[in-house]
């Protein structure tokens, strides 16, 4: 009995080890059950994210469908504006031929039905002067020579405006162009005409261009003959002809120390027959300056000036690269 008690005596320490198991599996299922809660806890956050993601998403989706439906419809807009100005282009081309022909017509008819009864008036007045001088007063003799010099300025204005009508209708041909053996040799042909003037010329090398060479001559020509004319009342005249750079882009200039002109009267610089000068001082008709611009338009570009009376005058031309 005395050895019953004592086994069964000896039995109880083994509880409070089980019990201790039990504790540290509740333990551990109770580190799982938060673990568990933290992670769907994170699950619920991760999906809370995600839905305001794509619903955000979803917002930009629906903004750039109705950007691009708006893209759409300005570009057909877009599409119907350039077909209405093609058309527009198009009505304008077959005008401007239209025009061409008239021009074409009234070129033709100034070249022939203008001039011979010009020459018929300057003929019959010198057959009047020569057959009948003697009989006519001074007053006569003073009208008949009138009408005969309105008749030849006449008929140098119809050609002047015919070679203006020939600077837009003659061909043009586009090639790499030596601008400053061009000026030389205008300047060379300028001072073989005056040998007795003494005019320093200044010419930059080395500017070459594509361009009509013809054409382009004939601008120089014009300008350098402006230059040459209104510096001859100079003692010490100077003419420069170089390259500059305004505004990213080369701009080619001719510039004299001449009598130059009022600004305020530069509008009418490049018209047919505008002259900035009295007739008497300066010979000319005025065509110089609009033949100009008539070349340095067709060659893309754009011609301007700036002078000052007394001070001289530049002139500013681009062409297009």
């Amino acid at each position: 009995m005395e050895a019953q008690r004592c086994t069964a005596k000896g039995s109880v320490p083994q509880v409070p080890e089980k019990y201790s198991e039990l504790e540290a599996a509740f333990r551990q299922l109770q580190s799982e059950l938060l673990e568990q809660k933290r992670v769907e806890l994170e699950l619920h956050n991760l999906n809370t994210a995600l839905e305001l993601q794509v619903t955000g998403l979803a917002g930009e989706l629906s903004a750039a469908k109705e950007e691009l439906g708006q893209q759409r419809h300005r570009r057909d807009e877009d599409r119907k504006e350039i077909s209405l100005l093609a058309a527009d282009l198009a009505r304008q081309k077959n005008s401007l031929e239209v025009i061409g022909q008239e021009l074409e017509s009234l070129t033709y008819s100034i070249s022939h039905d203008l001039r011979a009864p010009l020459r018929h008036v300057i003929g019959f007045s010198g057959v009047l002067l020569e057959d009948f001088g003697d009989s006519l007063d001074a007053a006569a003799h003073n009208y008949l020579d009138c009408i005969v010099r309105g008749a030849r300025k006449m008929e140098l204005s119809i050609e002047a405006l015919l070679k203006l009508s020939r600077i837009s209708r003659q061909d043009f041909r586009p090639a790499k162009v030596d601008l400053s053996q061009i000026v030389r040799d205008c300047a060379s042909a300028l001072a073989q005409s005056a040998p007795e003037r003494r005019v320093s010329i200044t010419i930059a090398d080395g500017l070459s261009v594509r361009a009509d060479a013809a054409l382009l001559k004939a601008a120089m020509e014009n300008l350098l003959d402006n230059a040459w004319k209104y510096t001859g009342k100079k003692e010490a005249a100077t003419i420069e002809f170089g390259r500059t750079q305004q505004g990213g882009n080369t701009v080619f200039y001719l510039r004299d120390n001449g009598v130059g002109f009022d600004m305020r009267y530069a509008d009418r610089l490049f018209g047919p027959f505008q002259r900035m000068h009295k007739e008497g001082e300066f010979e000319g008709l005025g065509i110089g300056l609009a033949a100009v611009q008539r070349i340095i338009h067709r060659h893309g570009g754009k011609i301007w000036a700036d002078a000052a009376v007394d001070a001289g005058a530049t002139f500013f031309f681009t062409l297009a690269e």
